[in-house]
């Protein structure tokens, strides 16, 4: 029968549909080297009715029918010099070329920092929980999540095979999955059924199931049927699902692909069939309902942190070409304070002679 804790390849899987209301299709887990599931060992005597004798469905009609789902001090200035008490000090010998030459310096370090960053970002989101990862298929597009008007049913699993340690609590963690799809989840895992051998007896034995267990249009159906001889066939048994008329603006081909490849990914992991199931679903929902990002996606982003660094780079080009002027600008005015005026009047008259003459 097979559940997680060993090797194994992995199957593929088939679409199918019973009727013009309501999706299904089937799926297959490669072997394994182990028949149990990882967790529960035994199987539950009690439950929805016990047992199942015939093939006939556990439930009666409905959720709740039996049996019932479950500042700076830069040194003082220079005194004036020339007898000018008049004249302002000179500004601080090396001010505006130390500290502020740093503070460029520094906001650059950031942007190169800043710019790593998005790259590092962008690669992690393109390869991470909204991109393709290994074998998982990409989400093509952003889903709205289901308003179907039904509030979660926390009966929602029935288990035939005694794998899942605590029902009630997988039950309550499954909510994770309607809260961001607005679907509701439900898992049978069904012993072996005489009479019901091939893919499609299973298929249509699934719809059979949700037409008369399931009242309302907003659920997605995983049914597992295990095979007949759980001691001599190690290879899992045969899966499918049923949507819902609601269900497949979500859950859709995309979307069902994409769960598959999570079933294919975790069912030989270490992962009790508590958490595994857990774990399929949660990450099936965080992949539909993002659009995953592209290499496409990543070229832009990276364009565009290009195009603002390159802005950013040309604004800090003129703050330094502003500063590096006003710099030039304060040493010439502290050369005048601190030249004698005898030295500025004879440099004056120098300069006003030399034009007198050019003039000639």
């Amino acid at each position: 029968m097979g559940r997680p804790g060993g090797g194994g390849s992995v199957g593929g899987h088939s679409g199918g549909g019973h009727s013009v209301s309501r999706s299904s299709g089937g799926h297959r887990v490669g072997g394994s080297s182990s028949s149990r599931p990882m967790g529960g060992s035994s199987r539950p005597s009690g439950g929805f009715g016990g047992g199942r004798p015939s093939s006939q469905p556990p439930r009666g009609g409905s959720y709740g029918a039996p049996p019932p789902p479950r500042g700076g001090h830069y040194g003082a200035p220079p005194p004036p010099r020339g007898g000018h008490y008049g004249a302002p000090p000179p500004p601080p010998r090396g001010y505006r070329g130390g500290r502020r030459g740093g503070c460029v310096s520094e906001i650059m370090s950031w942007i190169v920092v800043f710019l790593i960053l998005v790259i590092f970002m962008a690669f992690y989101f393109s390869t991470g929980r909204g991109g393709s990862s290994g074998s998982i298929p990409s989400s093509s597009y952003n889903r709205e999540k289901l308003n179907s008007g039904n509030g979660y049913i926390n009966d929602c699993i029935y288990d035939e095979l005694g794998w899942f340690e605590n029902e009630s609590r997988t039950e309550s963690r499954l909510k994770d999955f309607y809260n961001e799809t607005g679907v509701q989840p439900y898992i049978m895992l069904l012993d072996y059924i005489p009479g019901v051998d091939t893919d499609s007896q299973k298929e249509a034995y699934a719809q059979q199931m949700y037409e008369d267990n399931i009242p309302n249009e907003s659920t997605f159906l995983y049914v597992y049927f295990a095979n007949e001889n759980e001691d001599e066939y190690s290879d899992p048994g045969y899966m499918c699902y049923v949507n819902g008329i609601q269900v497949s603006s979500v859950m859709d081909s995309e979307a069902l692909d994409i769960f598959w490849a999570y079933i294919d990914k975790y069912w030989y992991s270490d992962l009790s069939a508590d958490d595994m199931f857990v774990k399929v679903f949660d990450s099936t929902a965080g992949t539909i309902m993002t659009k995953s990002t592209t290499s496409k996606d990543v070229a832009k982003y990276v364009l565009i942190v290009a195009a603002a660094g390159v802005v950013v780079f040309g604004v800090v080009k003129v703050v330094k070409l502003k500063h590096k002027r006003a710099k030039e600008e304060a040493e010439e005015t502290e050369r005048i304070l601190n030249t004698p005026m005898e030295s500025l009047v004879d440099e004056e008259l120098k300069k006003t002679a030399a034009k007198y003459d050019e003039k000639k």
